[in-house]
């Protein structure tokens, strides 16, 4: 890619359960062309699937009447992906995001699930939900993945 090139990938799938492995998909395609190596690929694949499942449950409720949207921008620096859906409010701030607890699930003290944040939140450099738009309605997710050429580190070690 050339410095001033940027391209803009935008998918809308149905809201359903299953749909996000398209998504998964198509974030994969993208990253390859990109060149991103293939673990870093494999994670954010991990990402995509669970932003838009979470999409998909509490956004638009499981309506497959409902769209949820994913907009991939890739530019020389980064990958950056947005997901949409109809939903309203009650986003958490990704820094209030804490350390799942597996074995209270394990021992049946706590429902299973709640670990796609933390999960997300680990794989990728940046992400987050965007703050509510005049414009637009529901629920926009952003995640950020930047390209890290010729290093043995990647940006998402801690």
């Amino acid at each position: 890619m050339s410095a001033r090139s940027r391209r803009v990938v935008e998918l809308k799938i149905p809201s359903q359960l299953g749909y996000e492995k398209v998504a998964r998909e198509a974030v994969a395609a993208v990253a390859r062309r990109m060149k991103f190596p293939e673990e870093k690929i494999e994670d954010i694949k991990t990402a995509v699937s669970e932003a838009c499942t979470n999409a998909i449950r509490y956004g638009s409720g499981n309506d497959v009447r409902m769209k949820v949207v994913v907009i991939l921008t890739a530019d020389e620096e980064k990958l950056d992906i947005l997901i949409k859906d109809a939903g309203v409010g009650g986003t958490p701030p990704m820094d209030e995001v804490d350390i799942p607890d597996i074995s209270g699930m394990v021992a049946g003290k706590r429902r299973l699930g709640g670990m796609g944040l933390y999960i997300i939140k680990e794989l990728v450099d940046e992400a987050g939900f965007l703050e509510p738009s005049d414009d637009e309605e529901g629920n926009r997710f952003r995640m950020v993945i930047y390209r890290v050429e010729d290093s043995p580190v990647q940006s998402n070690e801690r």
